[in-house]
């Protein structure tokens, strides 16, 4: 009997065990998944080292935090990069090998003071082998120059400053806290802080209307609110720092935003600010403002970086329009819906403030097949007016509670037959007959499916109703919505 319940518990102990290692291969493999070299994920700094040449022991690490976390065997391994030759001197260079992501400036400094004329020492920050670090080299640059002016001044870093290992452990903890930090050492005060490195920018089209992303509400310019965490994890504590797998953009990121017409912008960007309102496309800009428009395209691409504005469609009582999936987010968002109602009411003065109940049938109403003329004249055309319906799109567009069908024009034989465009542009006689149908002959090669009707108005200089008589007189014209 006891034999038996002996060989029992040995299999229920060899089960758990093979459970447990099963897991731990499982979770590893999730972990290898998530986390890889170009998942674009940001961890945060492990360790901070300042490497140096000892005239004597050669490349050594002189101070490190936390302690022994880059071990000597690991050092020796890549010190030839820590510490590299002269041509790559003054570099930002990052090393990614046995584990560990390494950001480093190596700094050489020429003075007969040192015992081999020169001192050779290079400020680094180590990641998670998997992790982005290209935001955090303009910190370690600057780091480098501003201890490289200290040792000129006073030997701040060679003499082996007892404050040094205090520096580096107040820098990892304010960085990966605060994703900033300030440095005093004697008069000497510096700022460092974290910057969010961006996608590029989606290319401007003539076409696009540029919206100020703060007269619409959002959060932070260009950035969705954070969802809200769960409860479970609302309740327990955070971990340390230097413990987190995966950093969380600023929370300052969060506070509303708030564009200063009057700010230090450079002088194009303080034109064409006042134009852009929701309404104006990028061409309507540029021949308000007297502007290139290749000037005007950069500047909103720039502001488009920086999330000040985002680009919608332009706003015709033609358009059609769709509601998303994310419109039910109006139904259970108390600030989406406060902030709705305060952008589309029609002045602080109006005696009637807009329902919430007539927001949501009027955006429910937008379907395809269905103008936003028709849907204006159905729910706003009954004075008095409680919101402007213009607004509404906007604010819809920018949150994403609905989105434009756009119209694509397609010539669907190639082999032009006769139509209406030699007749109506040779109805002046003379030669406008033939400059009338080689222009109407333009406008149809763009009619290839990838060119929208507000890009072909922009392309072509023409207004929507011309395109439109161009589309109704041809017969092998179709179009696609979508």
């Amino acid at each position: 009997m006891q034999v038996q319940q002996l060989f029992n518990a040995i299999s229920q102990h060899d089960y758990e065990d093979s459970v447990n290692s099963k897991h731990g291969l499982m979770s590893s493999k999730m972990m290898e998944t998530r986390y890889y070299e170009g998942c674009g994920r940001e961890g945060p700094i492990r360790c901070i080292f300042l490497g140096e040449f000892h005239p004597v022991a050669g490349p050594k690490i002189s101070c490190q935090f936390p302690e022994d976390y880059i071990s000597k065997e690991v050092f020796d391994s890549i010190s030839a990069y820590i510490i590299p030759k002269p041509q790559i001197q003054k570099c930002t260079m990052t090393i990614n090998a046995l584990g560990h992501k390494i950001v480093g400036y190596p700094i050489r400094i020429d003075n007969s003071r040192y015992e081999r004329n020169v001192y050779l020492f290079n400020l680094c920050f180590v990641c998670d082998s998997w992790s982005k670090t290209v935001q955090y080299e303009p910190v370690v640059k600057k780091l480098g120059e501003h201890l490289t002016i200290m040792e000129e001044e006073t030997r701040f870093v060679s003499s082996g400053c007892t404050k040094l290992p205090t520096l580096l452990a107040h820098l990892l903890h304010d960085l990966n806290t605060h994703r900033k930090a300030t440095l005093v050492e004697g008069d000497t005060v510096m700022h460092l802080k974290v910057l969010e490195v961006r996608k590029d920018p989606s290319p401007v089209h003539d076409h696009d209307v540029p919206v100020l992303v703060a007269s619409v509400g959002l959060p932070r310019p260009g950035r969705a609110p954070r969802a809200a965490p769960p409860a479970a994890a609302a309740a327990a504590p955070p971990p340390a720092a230097q413990h987190r797998q995966h950093l969380d953009p600023d929370p300052d990121d969060e506070e509303p935003f708030h564009v200063d017409m009057d700010a230090d912008w450079d002088l194009t960007t303080r034109q064409l600010l006042p134009y852009i309102n929701g309404y104006n496309h990028v061409s309507k800009i540029a021949a308000d403002t007297n502007v290139e428009k290749t000037l005007v395209k950069s500047c909103i691409q720039n502001l488009l970086y920086y999330g000040v504005v985002t680009l919608i469609p332009v706003l015709k009582f033609s358009n059609m329009y769709r509601a998303t999936p994310s419109l039910s987010r109006l139904f259970s968002d108390h600030e989406l819906q406060k902030s709705c109602l305060a952008f589309i009411s029609m002045g602080s003065d109006a005696k009637q403030k807009p329902k919430l109940s007539d927001v949501v049938e009027t955006l429910c109403a937008l379907q395809q097949g269905t103008t936003l003329r028709a849907v204006s004249e159905r729910f706003c055309s009954a004075p008095p007016a409680t919101f402007d319906i213009r607004r509404l799109v906007v604010f819809a567009q920018m949150h994403g509670l609905i989105k434009c069908l756009k119209r694509y024009p397609v010539y669907i034989r190639s082999p032009a037959r006769p139509n209406g465009f030699a007749s109506r542009g040779a109805g002046g006689g003379g030669g406008g007959g033939g400059s009338g149908s080689e222009a109407a002959l333009g406008i149809r090669r763009l009619f290839t499916g990838r060119h929208c009707a507000d890009e072909i108005c922009c392309l072509a200089r023409i207004d929507l109703a011309a395109l439109d008589q161009i589309i109704e007189d041809d017969p092998n014209i179709a179009i696609i919505w979508r």
